[in-house]
């Protein structure tokens, strides 16, 4: 993964429709126009944000990039230019867990074990780097059980 500064994120990367928004950022699909592989690119506007964020926003990145396993998202890209930061994330589709258990109203208990135990796998792994995720939300996970290295 490399890290470039003072580049033109859309020289590389084509921006597709929004997926999240938060309160300092936006999460859009994006195509890397070299390759035409698709990520979830998290845009952060930088200018709004305050000296503590900013070391948020680093700390997040750094944590990202220790984080390499099959069930938490990949930050593939770290690319800052003039008030905006973005990280580029493997795009993960599928929908959300929370949506997947109301929409079959109940999990069997094979469907249930497989969730946890991958579930469980991740926070494991986080947990050897010394890392605490600190929001873990059934709404945050996604039904190919991967959930986002964000928010730590």
């Amino acid at each position: 993964m490399a890290t470039t500064t003072c580049t033109r994120f859309t020289d590389e990367y084509q921006l597709y429709e929004e997926l999240g928004k938060g309160a300092f950022s936006v999460v859009r699909r994006c195509v890397k126009l070299s390759t035409g592989q698709e990520y979830a690119a998290k845009i952060i506007n930088t200018k709004k944000l305050s000296a503590r964020d900013h070391q948020k926003l680093e700390r997040e990145a750094r944590i990202c990039r220790l984080l390499k396993h099959p069930n938490i998202v990949r930050l593939h890209d770290s690319i800052s230019e003039e008030g905006f930061h973005y990280l580029l994330f493997d795009l993960v589709t599928g929908g959300e867990l929370f949506e997947d258990i109301v929409a079959r109203e109940y999990y069997s208990e094979a469907d249930a074990s497989h969730c946890i135990h991958q579930i469980l796998e991740s926070v494991h792994h986080i947990h050897q780097h010394d890392i605490v995720h600190r929001d873990l939300k059934v709404i945050f996970l996604k039904t190919i059980y991967l959930f986002s290295c964000c928010t730590f």
